[in-house]
């Protein structure tokens, strides 16, 4: 009777498992994050200290969630592991920390160095897009070196969009760090923070023809 009454109780354990995942939902939402989830456990009135591990070294930066929401919720929730996103390779919505041991898949030398592509060749992003959120003071930050900036992806010559967004939404998960002054990018992208102490991103950009290219390992937010 005891053993007749286990093999009863396993069994049930096992059928209410199955049920426990049968409920739950297959995928995640593939959408962007809001400010709130982005930043839980990190201040939402102040800006946030940024490092960006390469393999040259840190390069620092902070973000300003009080001037751009929008485009720090994803750009931070993307480098928590808070976001969604479509895998590249198995092309399902994921939620994992996306910019890990990405490269800097373009770089002008004394311009700019730009990172954040999952795919690897200026032509991945999470799966949607997010509207270009322009301030007032946009030309003043970016006509000097050291801006952080949300990039507008723009799909590869000769290829079409295969997540066309919504007219307006042109901003994904590439991101690039200004390297001179270029005030005629304003409205075009989303100035996000600003980085200091350029010498790294300097000789990455120089080394721009190298292969394999300098590589992004990790961002911590702060």
């Amino acid at each position: 009777m005891s053993r007749a009454r286990n093999l009863f109780v396993v069994v049930s354990i096992l059928l209410q498992a199955c049920g426990d995942r049968s409920s739950q939902p297959s995928a995640f939402e593939l959408r962007a994050p809001s400010l709130a989830e982005a930043l839980a456990g990190l201040h939402k009135d102040r800006p946030l200290a940024v490092a960006l591990e390469t393999d040259l070294g840190t390069l620092h930066c902070s973000v300003d969630p009080t001037r751009t929401p929008h485009a720090v919720a994803l750009f931070v929730g993307l480098a928590r592991g808070r976001a969604t996103f479509l895998d590249p390779v198995t092309h399902q919505p994921v939620q994992r920390p996306m910019y890990r041991n990405l490269t800097f898949h373009r770089a002008v030398p004394e311009m700019f160095i730009q990172s954040g592509d999952p795919i690897g060749d200026s032509s991945g992003n999470p799966g949607y897009r997010i509207a270009v959120e322009a301030r007032a003071d946009d030309v003043e930050r970016l006509n000097r070196p050291g801006a952080l900036v949300l990039a507008r992806y723009t799909p590869p010559p000769g290829r079409t969009d295969p997540h066309p967004p919504p007219p307006g939404m042109v901003l994904g998960s590439q991101f690039a760090v200004l390297l001179s002054a270029m005030p005629h990018l304003a409205g075009q992208v989303s100035v996000i923070g600003e980085c200091a102490d350029l010498a790294i991103a300097r000789t990455i950009a120089a080394d721009s023809g190298k292969q394999p290219p300098h590589r992004l390992l990790w961002v911590q937010v702060l």
